[in-house]
């Protein structure tokens, strides 16, 4: 069935800085099933999947290529002991829409990375579910050029005791390019001992440029240790000084700048030749001619 009057807009809280009735355009947009609005969206489209992991650590990488509407979806489930690696590499112009639900039993471990170009709107969702003794760390980049809309949103919730959850989004935007962080931890009273920190760092390249976060800590256990941080500006003009001093024209200096702030996000899990290829991406991006 068609439902695009479900569609979200920015008066829905979870999407209050991407509306996708808008970047729709009153195109068809069915939506089958339960669930959130991406998977139901994907389940219509025949792009929802699902998946059980009862390796050690896999790599998978998912690349969101396309120039139209796409929406996929992915529900997981990670055995004991067991470890799903999972790397986004989103570059698609038109509205390519993505969401994972992870389910971590007893001491399982999920790792993700996501480099994010941006689109007319591109949002990439995360939720994990964790039980005792799990591991969780979510890691990623956006890159939001003019007229880009990167929307990183995520939801982990800690049900067990003794997790451990890390987060760190760093991104940048230049004049007209929009980037967005959502991101909540949910630590249940049954998840004592859970150790949870989440990290949003964004800088603005250009005057005209948007960022908007919300990081979020929802906390019902009272021995836990958890920290968030959020943080926005530009670059730093001593730095970038110190470079021009020494001979590096201001254009090379800044991509330089920029490259170093974003690499302390990349997988040192990642395959050398997929980690390769998510460098060689954002130092494209970087030295690219601004329009």
């Amino acid at each position: 069935m068609s439902a695009t009057a479900e569609l979200p807009t920015r008066r829905n809280e979870a999407w209050k800085y991407s509306d996708l009735r808008a970047a729709l355009s009153g195109a068809d947009a069915p939506m089958v099933g339960d669930g959130a609005v991406i998977e139901r969206l994907a389940a219509a489209a025949g792009r929802l999947e699902t998946r059980t992991v009862t390796g050690a650590g896999e790599v998978f990488v998912d690349y969101l290529e396309g120039d139209g509407f796409e929406p996929s979806a992915e529900i997981a489930t990670v055995a004991p002991g067991c470890a799903y690696h999972r790397i986004i590499v989103q570059t698609g112009a038109g509205v390519p829409l993505s969401h994972c639900r992870v389910h971590l039993a007893e001491g399982a471990t999920f790792r993700q990375f996501v480099v994010a170009q941006g689109a007319k709107l591109a949002r990439i969702e995360t939720v994990v579910e964790a039980q005792r003794k799990s591991t969780i760390e979510l890691t990623g980049v956006y890159m939001a050029d003019a007229g880009k809309h990167a929307d990183l949103t995520s939801t982990i919730t800690m049900a067990g005791a003794d997790g451990v959850a890390r987060q760190l989004i760093k991104g940048v935007a230049r004049k007209g390019g929009r980037g967005v962080f959502q991101g909540k931890i949910v630590v249940e009273r049954a998840a004592q001992k859970t150790d949870a920190r989440q990290h949003h760092h964004g800088m603005l390249l250009e005057e005209g440029a948007e960022i908007f976060a919300k990081p979020e800590l929802m906390i019902y256990a009272d021995d836990v240790q958890c920290a968030h941080g959020n943080t926005a500006g530009g670059l730093d003009e001593s730095a970038l000084f110190y470079m021009r001093a020494r001979g590096v024209p201001e254009a090379e200096a800044r991509a330089l700048l920029t490259e170093a702030f974003l690499a302390e996000t990349l997988p040192d899990w990642a395959l050398p030749e997929v980690r390769e290829e998510i460098e060689d991406r954002i130092r494209t991006w970087l030295r690219k001619e601004r329009r």
